[in-house]
């Protein structure tokens, strides 16, 4: 029953990032984006199962999404004006995490390096679990909310 929640949960996130995609969506456009979907749901399982993670995700995380539509609009103008002047700019930063229960942190970790990797202005670069925190690439005036959203 597990195997099958986690990749519905899976296929939903994948199929509904897919429909965000189309303009005008058609029968096998739809068709086309929910067998990919399946597929990549199922390999997420597997990769996931592979590396033994056992992610716990906490409700109040999602309040993340809201700060990214603003942060992404802010920090496109913020990447474009600041790479055009000085194609070097930008420096690594290690971002830490709460020190939490194992399968809460690396469902923190997971979950932090989707939303800051929305962001143009920051990229991760790693983060390991068990480290207890994220190196992410970041080039000057770009990252700061999501940043401190993510380690509260």
């Amino acid at each position: 029953m597990r195997t099958a929640v986690e990749i519905a949960a899976w296929w939903c996130g994948l199929a509904g990032l897919w429909l965000l995609t189309l303009s005008t969506p058609s029968a096998p456009e739809l068709g086309a984006g929910a067998v990919a979907a399946l597929v990549a749901a199922a390999a997420a399982f597997g990769a996931r199962r592979a590396l033994t993670g056992r992610w716990r995700f906490r409700l109040g995380w999602l309040r993340w999404f809201t700060s990214l539509p603003v942060s992404a609009v802010r920090e496109s103008a913020v990447a474009l004006t600041t790479v055009a002047r000085n194609p070097e700019a930008g420096r690594l930063e290690h971002v830490e995490l709460l020190d939490e229960s194992r399968a809460v942190h690396d469902g923190r970790l997971a979950a932090a390096a989707f939303v800051v990797g929305c962001t143009p202005g920051t990229m991760v670069v790693a983060g390991a679990p068990g480290t207890g925190r994220l190196v992410v690439h970041r080039l000057p005036g770009s990252g700061g909310k999501i940043l401190r959203q993510v380690r509260r």
